[in-house]
C-alpha cells in the first residue's frame, strides 16, 4: 500500500487547475451514499467495533442507503421537515450515521453535539437553533430532559438504545416499522443548509451553518489532497461525533472518494495500547489523530505493533512538535502530515505527500481549490438556523456572525463561490407565518 502514488503529484500545477464541480441540485446522502449503493452495493462503507475492540460490524453502502431511507421516513413520521434543526448527541456508534444521513435526505439540519455537553449546554443549542427534535441515547436523555425543562418547550425525543425513558420514542422500534423506500421530499439545492455546528467565539458560542456543497462537496479537498484517500482505503479519524473533525474525517470526503471509515466506540479515557492494536488488526490504511493522541502513542513501545497496512498519517488541532514526528517516523516509517482548518471551513492548508515537510511548518497555502491564500471569508453563524441564512463555508463563502461591539447578528448581502468565481445576492431572511408555521417570504 505504501507504494501507491499520491493523489496530488504537483502541488503548484494542481493548485492552479483544480476546481470543484458544484451542481445546482445536490444532496450528499443521495448523490454520494445512494450513488455508491447503486454502483457497488456491496462496497464497504463502515467498519465498526465495540468499546473493547470486539464485535466488528461491516456496513456496505447499500446498507447505509437502506437504513438512511428508513431513518428519513421515521423522522418524517415524527414531524421532522425540511429546514428543521435536529439535535443529535450520540457516542461513536453506527446509529449516528443513520440519524445524520436520514436528516440530510429530508433536508433537515442535524446539529451534532459531543456527549460531554451538559443540560445547560444543550438548552442553549436548542434555544438558539429553534430545534424541536432531539436524538440521543439513554445516558444523554436525562440531560436533554433537563434542557427541555429549562426552556419549557415541546420537544420530540428519540432514544437510541435501551432502556427507552418515559416520554421518549424508541429509535430501534421506529426504524423497524419505517419504510425502506426513499423519502418523498423536495430536492435540495447545493446551497441549501445541510448541518449546524456550534463553536466558541469572542462573544459567545455561535452556530456555524454549512450547506450541501460546503461539506458534502467541499470536504473532497480535505480527503483527496491532505488525507490522500483512495477507494481502497480504510480510514480512521479519531474524533467524537460532536466535533467538526467528524465532518472532516468520518463522513463527507471519505465516502465521496469511495474510502471506508473505521469506527471505534471509545468511551472514557483512551486505551492507547488497544488503539494501536486496532490499527493493525483491522488493516487500517490511513489514520488521523490530534497531536495530544500522537504524543501519548509515542510513549508506547511502538516496535511491538503491526504497521504493515498503514500507509499515511495526518494530524490537526494544534502544533505537532518535531520530536513526536521523528519518533513516529522511526517506528512506523511514516511521516505525520499536519493540516489546518476551522469548524467554518474545509482543510485550508496542509503538508501534502508531494511536498517536502519542513519541521515547524503546518504546510502549503493556499490549498487546491482556492484562488488565493485565505481568500475565503469565514465566520461563525449566529441567530436562528433557518432557510435563507447565509452558510459560513469554504466553497460558497460569506459572513453571518456577531458584531464584536454589540453582539448582534449581522447579515451579508451577497456570497461568492470560490469554486466558480461567481457572486449572487442573498435573499432577505425568511420569516415564519403565524398560521401555517412554515418559512416563507420576508415581511417588511
Amino acid at each position: 500500500m505504501r507504494d501507491l502514488p499520491p493523489n496530488m503529484t504537483d502541488y503548484l500545477a494542481t493548485r492552479a487547475s483544480f476546481r470543484l464541480e458544484v451542481p445546482e441540485v445536490y444532496n450528499y446522502a443521495r448523490d454520494v451514499v445512494d450513488a455508491w449503493a447503486d454502483r457497488e452495493p456491496g462496497k464497504l462503507a463502515l467498519l465498526a467495533v465495540g468499546p473493547g475492540g470486539g464485535n466488528p460490524r461491516r456496513y456496505s453502502f447499500a446498507d447505509l442507503a437502506a437504513s438512511s431511507n428508513r431513518a428519513a421516513n421515521f423522522l418524517a413520521a415524527r414531524g421532522v421537515r425540511k429546514g428543521d434543526p435536529v439535535f443529535v448527541m450520540l457516542p461513536r456508534i453506527p446509529e449516528w450515521y443513520e440519524v445524520i444521513l436520514g436528516c440530510i435526505k429530508l433536508g433537515a439540519l442535524p446539529m451534532p453535539g459531543t456527549t460531554l455537553l451538559t443540560g445547560r449546554d444543550i438548552a442553549y443549542r436548542l434555544e438558539r437553533a429553534g430545534a424541536t427534535t432531539a436524538v440521543t441515547d439513554p445516558e444523554g436523555a436525562a440531560k436533554v430532559d433537563e434542557a427541555a425543562e429549562r426552556l419549557v418547550v415541546s420537544l420530540e425525543r428519540l432514544c437510541v438504545g435501551e432502556p427507552t425513558p418515559t416520554g421518549w420514542a424508541s429509535w430501534a422500534s421506529g426504524m423497524e416499522a419505517a419504510a425502506e423506500r426513499p423519502p418523498e421530499v423536495e430536492p435540495t439545492r447545493s446551497d441549501d443548509p445541510l448541518l449546524i455546528y456550534f463553536t466558541s467565539g469572542t462573544v459567545a458560542t455561535k452556530m456555524v451553518l454549512h450547506t450541501q456543497a460546503s461539506l458534502g462537496i467541499g470536504h473532497q479537498i480535505t480527503a483527496r489532497f491532505w488525507q490522500d484517500l483512495k477507494p481502497t482505503d480504510l480510514h480512521w479519524t479519531l474524533s467524537d461525533f460532536g466535533w467538526a473533525k467528524a465532518a472532516w474525517g468520518k463522513l463527507f470526503g471519505q465516502w465521496a472518494l469511495g474510502a471506508a471509515n473505521f469506527l471505534w466506540d471509545l468511551r472514557g479515557k483512551p486505551d492507547y495500547d488497544l488503539m494501536l492494536r486496532l490499527l493493525g488488526d483491522h488493516r487500517v490504511t490511513t489514520f488521523c489523530a490530534p497531536p495530544t493522541v500522537f504524543r501519548a502513542l509515542v510513549l508506547e513501545d511502538l516496535s511491538k505493533y503491526d504497521w504493515s497496512s498503514l500507509r499515511h498519517c495526518v494530524s490537526a488541532g494544534e502544533p505537532l512538535n518535531p520530536e513526536v514526528i521523528k519518533v513516529w517516523r522511526d517506528a512506523t516509517g511514516l511521516v505525520i502530515y499536519d493540516g489546518y482548518g476551522q469548524t467554518e471551513t474545509v482543510n485550508q492548508l496542509a503538508n501534502y505527500r508531494c511536498v517536502e515537510v519542513r519541521p515547524g511548518s503546518m504546510g502549503a497555502s493556499p490549498r487546491p481549490g482556492s484562488t488565493s491564500a485565505w481568500s475565503t471569508r469565514t465566520a461563525t453563524c449566529s441567530g436562528r438556523a433557518r432557510r435563507g441564512m447565509l452558510p459560513c463555508v469554504s466553497v460558497p463563502s460569506g459572513r453571518w456572525g456577531c458584531s464584536a461591539s454589540t453582539g448582534r447578528a449581522r447579515r451579508p448581502r451577497q456570497m461568492r463561490s470560490v469554486a466558480t468565481g461567481t457572486t449572487r445576492a442573498i435573499a432577505p431572511r425568511p420569516t415564519r407565518t403565524a398560521t401555517s408555521g412554515s418559512w416563507g417570504a420576508p415581511t417588511t
